[in-house]
């Protein structure tokens, strides 16, 4: 004859059906979580800042800007910056190639990148003004991101120096 303390020395059916359900479903978020990223999440890159700063020595350029690009993403990647000189300017960066940047590396989120650009006038003008500069991840075959842009005029005004020509100085 069986007793009733002999029913509860176990754990019943029901219980560990319930336990294993609630198992599976954490296991089930978790997994989600990990396999879909949040919307808005991988690399992304803005233009911080755009300052004017000395040229280097030897540039003969009116003026230079420093303009601070940061990784606001949650990846890192690399990025490809251009630039669009102001009316009545000329801007180049001054890096290997003066048209377009490229990073020889990976930039991690919250990571900032200074490039210094150079511009000139063009005859008849006398304003210098900052040029916009487009950001975007550099193509690769993992990353492929929307681009950001963002400009604000800094304007140097007055007679501008023009560089001394070759040979002279």
């Amino acid at each position: 004859m069986r007793t009733r303390s002999d029913d509860r020395r176990g754990p019943n059916l029901t219980n560990v059906v319930f336990m294993l359900l609630v198992v599976a479903i954490s296991v089930g978020v978790v997994l989600t979580f990990l396999v879909f990223e949040p919307v808005g999440s991988g690399p992304e890159f803005t233009i911080t800042a755009i300052n004017a700063t000395p040229c280097p020595p030897g540039e003969g350029a009116p003026a230079c800007f420093q303009v601070l690009v940061q990784n606001t993403g949650s990846r890192a990647a690399n990025v490809r910056c251009e630039l669009e000189p102001a009316p009545g300017t000329t801007a180049v960066f001054l890096t290997v190639n003066p048209v377009a940047y490229v990073s020889a590396g990976t930039i991690e989120p919250n990571q900032s990148i200074p490039l210094t650009v150079k511009v000139d006038v063009t005859e008849g003008n006398d304003t210098v003004i900052s040029p916009s500069v487009r950001c975007s991840v550099s193509e690769s075959p993992q990353d492929r991101s929307s681009s950001v842009r963002r400009s604000r005029e800094t304007r140097v005004t007055g007679p501008s120096p023009r560089p001394s020509p070759k040979g002279e100085g």
